[in-house]
């Protein structure tokens, strides 16, 4: 059953509609506001070059024409108008600050960030913009103007600091590109729940699997993790693993957020990606509960992707026989996938998820606003599981991705939220016909375009193919073995690679050999007597288990979609 729970949820901080960054010169405030703009897709505003644009004239020229206490005129007039806009970040100039009417209706009006940064980086920052620019250092920012430029960074920037001290936030910039600071940024927005969701409304599945459970997605969803777990019951002490990723943006705020609701919790980092699951990184985690002394009814918390939830899931369903397993997904893969059901695992040389357990979660909480701190390949690889949710399950729901499409590149709060609620859904009601995957059973069809999916993460090392580009080659395949065998219409063979297309998935298989994606297949969960077996489409939203598929055809198949039968694809270093 879904709900609504936008009202019985504390409500979230307000919202945030302007985010105004300020600064040292050098400290990378245009280049980190047009990423954090392109993050949360937003408006960018540059304020230095609207004055100049309502001028007419470069600031070099304005400062000569009228001074610092014109241009300073000029700034407050561009300033006030640019916080009268909505959803727009604001890169200031250094000096906005030194006018305190400036500052306090910044301060008024949006989220202040401060961009902190040594003066021999802001030097050497500033120093090479003049030089692509082909300007000197005092024509592209006069008060630099004259000797000993470090100098007067330093004076200014000892002058300032009070005033930068007062902004709501400060990001340090010298060691981090500025893709990295803006998903800083956005992560500190998403941690207070002040990111702005379009009317997204927070929905909860009660899954009856297991004990039963609820999966909760919503933008802000976060913020409602304490309450979530006070109604549980759980005991206080909790134990949070997460990988090296999703660590820098969110553990810090999370175990404030839990600590001040009373709970003490711990947590384990282990290093990002794919390797991670492994039998090395599982006795990790049982060595860091063990020492810990951690006790039956104490919650682990996976916080993090798929591989943070199979791996932490996995120690969760085997140490002590079993301890409540809380998932907090922070990828749309994880979110709409790997967190509902109760598989868990990790993985051997010879496949993908070959030592593992179905182990119910006791809470699945998904806030679909992480997904904007997500690089923009790991957020493209989790629309191949959405997609195959309607292709193998649900055809309306298919083509209202259609519909939906650029919505969901934009991560539209209230389109995405419900989108991931209705794959939540679709996958919920499959589990509860078919917890385990049993012979025949109905959630084998979930595993539409795994078969060679896996195939292609194994015989490339789980490197360089993330899994959800490779169920979207592993979908197109099925889609056109099936049209070749007279299992699959031609019409719905062709949507589904449109629609895996404009969502930026891959649909090639780029030289991989053909011999070994084969013989990997036959490792596959689903094989039965040295058979691979595949799951086809019978029509958008319809799919069936076909228990093997001639094997020239699936050789053809594989050969038109760019397989090699010279198999360069093999795994090396």
């Amino acid at each position: 059953m879904e709900t609504s729970d936008a009202a019985s949820q504390p409500a979230a901080s307000p919202s945030v509609e302007r985010i105004t960054l300020i600064g040292p010169t050098g400290a990378g405030k245009t280049t980190v506001g047009a990423a954090l703009a392109a993050l949360l897709g937003w408006r960018f505003l540059d304020l230095d070059s609207a004055i100049a644009a309502a001028a007419g004239l470069p600031i070099r020229d304005i400062f000569a024409r009228d001074g610092e206490a014109g241009f300073r005129s000029q700034e407050a007039t561009a300033l006030l108008a640019a916080l009268h806009e909505p959803r727009v970040v604001i890169a200031t100039g250094a000096g906005m600050v030194e006018d305190e009417d400036n500052l306090t209706l910044a301060l008024k009006r949006s989220w202040v960030v401060a961009l902190a940064a040594a003066p021999e980086t802001t030097l050497a920052r500033a120093t090479a913009e003049a030089t692509a620019q082909e300007l000197t250092l005092g024509e592209l920012r006069p008060l630099l103007a004259g000797p000993e430029p470090r100098a007067r960074i330093e004076e200014m920037a000892t002058r300032r600091q009070p005033k930068y001290a007062q902004a709501h936030a400060i990001f340090p910039t010298d060691a981090l590109a500025p893709d990295a600071v803006a998903a800083r940024i956005a992560a500190g927005l998403i941690a207070l729940g002040r990111t702005p969701g379009d009317g997204a409304q927070s929905v909860t599945r009660r899954v009856e699997a297991g004990a039963g459970y609820d999966a909760v997605v919503g933008w802000g969803a976060l913020t409602e993790l304490p309450a979530r777990l006070r109604a549980l019951g759980l005991p206080p002490r909790l134990s949070v693993v997460t990988d090296s990723s999703v660590a820098d943006l969110y553990l810090a705020p999370l175990l404030e957020r839990l600590r001040a609701a009373g709970f003490a919790p711990d947590a384990l980092i282990v290093p990002a990606g794919e390797a991670s699951k492994s039998r090395e990184q599982l006795a990790v985690i049982h060595d860091w509960l063990a020492e810990r002394r951690i006790e039956r009814g104490e919650a682990l918390l996976a916080l993090g992707g798929g591989v943070v939830g199979d791996l932490a899931g996995f120690a969760a369903a085997t140490y002590l026989r079993g301890l409540p397993l809380i998932h907090i997904p922070t990828s749309l893969l994880a979110q709409v996938d790997a967190s509902i059901g109760g598989k868990v695992a990790i993985d051997h040389p010879r496949g993908k998820n070959l030592i593992g357990a179905f182990y119910q979660p006791t809470l699945t909480l998904a806030d679909t606003t992480t997904l904007l701190t997500l690089p923009a390949r790991q957020r493209t690889e989790g629309w191949a599981e959405v997609i195959k949710h309607g292709a193998a399950l649900d055809a309306d729901y298919f083509a209202t991705l259609e519909r939906a499409a650029e919505a969901l590149l934009r991560v539209e709060p209230a389109t995405t939220t419900a989108i991931i609620a209705r794959s939540v859904a679709i996958k919920a009601a499959v589990v509860e016909q078919d917890e385990r995957e049993g012979e025949g059973g109905r959630r084998a069809l979930l595993n539409f375009g795994h078969t060679l999916g896996h195939a292609i993460e194994s015989v490339t090392g789980y490197r360089l193919w993330l899994h959800g580009e490779a169920v979207s080659v592993g979908m197109v395949f099925a889609a056109r073995l099936g049209w070749r065998m007279g299992v699959t219409p031609r019409a719905a063979m062709d949507r589904l690679e449109a629609l895996l297309g404009r969502l930026g998935l891959p649909t090639r298989l780029d030289g991989l050999g053909l011999n070994a994606l084969l013989s990997a297949t036959l490792w596959d969960k689903k094989a039965r007597g040295g058979q691979t077996r595949w799951i086809l489409l019978t029509d958008l939203g319809a799919a069936t288990l076909v228990s093997r598929a001639p094997d020239e055809i699936s050789r053809e198949t594989l050969l038109d979609l760019g397989a090699s039968a010279e198999e360069p694809g093999a795994a090396s270093d």
